[in-house]
């Protein structure tokens, strides 16, 4: 059986909308990155779920995917998540700049 991970999510519908945490358990058989969690999230459990995705999006690059995990600033794209972490929580970079959920206006 597949070990599973839980994420605890910060979600809002907007700028100035007030912001709460989600959680969400994924399973998980092996190490991976935070945007293959979110794109399972997004697929199987909250298709509402808003977060930078993009095809190109696995290389680390464009750094248009970072968001802060576990408090630390990550690109989701190459951040790697585990099973066996009791809870990751999961926000964006600047809260001040969210568009929604996960997805921030990044440069302004």
């Amino acid at each position: 059986m597949a070990d599973s991970i839980r994420i605890n999510c910060y979600r809002t519908d907007g700028p100035g909308a007030p912001g709460r945490f989600q959680e969400y358990e994924v399973p998980l058989d092996r190490e991976t990155s935070l945007q293959d969690v979110l794109l399972r999230i997004h697929a199987s459990l909250d298709p509402t779920l808003a977060f930078y995705k993009h095809a190109a999006c696995t290389q680390g690059l464009c750094g248009e995917c970072i968001v802060r995990l576990d408090g630390k600033a990550v690109l989701a794209c190459t951040a790697p998540v585990r099973p066996g972490v009791e809870l990751h929580q999961v926000e964006p970079l600047r809260r001040e700049q969210v568009i929604r959920d996960l997805l921030c206006r990044l440069g302004s």
